[in-house]
């Protein structure tokens, strides 16, 4: 855990310091950013598949965008760009066969001492849209949408299986995931710290073949100097 936050705070200095002088070189055009959060799988009641998704699901993101003022002021922008986001959604069953059209999704192991992890892994290539608007050059707020693209998946199980052994799988490939997802994001913060938000419209997995309706809310924070 320790080495984990380590690398992440030399990342997100790292980022930082990057953006800023990117920043100052362009006079504020061009803006790069990182997010570190938790995405809460929304389920909605008509969901019948049995899926106990995890509470915590930590993923990270980070982007570029550049910056066209909106009219004469340069403090209110719209701003477009290219990023990437790694998610991870955590539960406590085990996809089968992911490489099936129809999936078959595992009991709940949340009881089971052997039970040490399962997640399913999503990578995409995202296409952020943002309207920026600063208060005072302090209070920056920003309210836009995402398109993600899906370039990478796959499914990690560490557990016991049906007969009690312990097994470690890891498959690189899931049949059934969107191809393309689509969110809502918000951006409220001060200089260049924010919390962001993100809600994802369409599910994680395509509708039907027995896969869970997972919508994700992504809550954390946004490092960057915009």
């Amino acid at each position: 855990m320790k080495k984990i936050l380590f690398t992440l705070i030399a990342l997100t200095l790292s980022v930082t310091s990057f953006a800023q002088l990117i920043a100052n070189k362009t006079d504020k055009k061009i803006t790069v950013g990182f997010d570190i959060f938790s995405d809460f799988q929304l389920i909605p009641i008509s969901n019948t598949i049995n899926w106990d998704a995890r509470g915590f699901n930590q993923g990270a993101s980070w982007y570029i965008t550049y910056n066209f003022p909106l009219g004469e002021s340069s403090k209110h922008t719209v701003s477009i760009g290219a990023g990437m986001s790694h998610h991870n959604y955590f539960s406590y069953n085990n996809i089968l066969n992911p490489y099936n059209d129809t999936l078959i999704i595992s009991d709940s192991y949340r009881e089971n001492q052997s039970f040490k992890r399962a997640k399913v892994n999503a990578n995409t290539v995202d296409i952020p849209l943002e309207l920026r608007f600063r208060i005072k050059d302090q209070v920056k707020i920003g309210v836009g949408f995402k398109l993600g693209i899906m370039v990478m998946a796959k499914t990690k199980y560490v557990g016991p299986n049906d007969d009690g052994t312990i097994i470690h799988e890891k498959e690189l490939y899931i049949n059934n995931l969107e191809r393309y997802n689509y969110s809502t994001t918000l951006r409220v913060g001060w200089k260049w710290v924010s919390l962001f938000a993100a809600y994802q419209l369409n599910p994680v997995f395509e509708v039907g073949h027995e896969a869970p309706v997972i919508h994700p809310l992504s809550v954390g924070i946004s490092i960057a100097p915009f």
